[in-house]
């Protein structure tokens, strides 16, 4: 595995097909792997697959576009997508490391909880969408675990 996602990683950036930008909370930079590589590889490494992880957050939210990702369960790390995950420039986003966000022409520009800040193309309503659908896997996720 070349990137092990942890609990301070806040964003998973496609550079092309083969490249992808981590932006952690102290550092960035950029790991010789797809995005789509990161995540599948992950999964599997945190004990599941990313199909799996995907059809299991579908079922909990009753969404079937656009899911968010629980890339490890103990530590809560969930990424919700910006595009399409089979979109080439789909970046993945930690939920829990997004400040603040407003709106950048069709874009939205993103500040998030270590002072960095980025523009995506993602206009601010589906962000805030996106946003809310890991929130949502997360606090659906904490009370399975708390009725356990």
């Amino acid at each position: 595995m070349k990137y092990e996602i942890n609990d301070e990683t806040v964003a998973i950036i496609p550079i092309d097909s083969s490249n992808t930008k981590i932006i952690e909370l102290t550092k960035e930079y950029d790991v010789p792997q797809s995005t789509f590589e990161i995540l599948e590889e992950n999964c599997e490494y945190y004990g599941s697959t990313y199909n799996g992880r995907i059809k299991a957050a579908q079922k909990i939210l009753n969404f079937s576009y656009k899911i968010p990702l629980l890339v490890e369960e103990s530590g809560k790390i969930i990424f919700f997508p910006t595009r399409s995950s089979n979109a080439i420039d789909c970046c993945w986003i930690n939920h829990n490391f997004v400040k603040k966000r407003e709106k950048n022409g069709k874009q939205t520009k993103v500040m998030f909880s270590n002072g960095v800040e980025k523009t995506f193309n993602i206009s601010k309503l589906s962000f805030e969408n996106q946003l809310l659908r890991a929130g949502m896997l997360d606090a659906m996720i904490s009370k399975r675990i708390k009725q356990k």
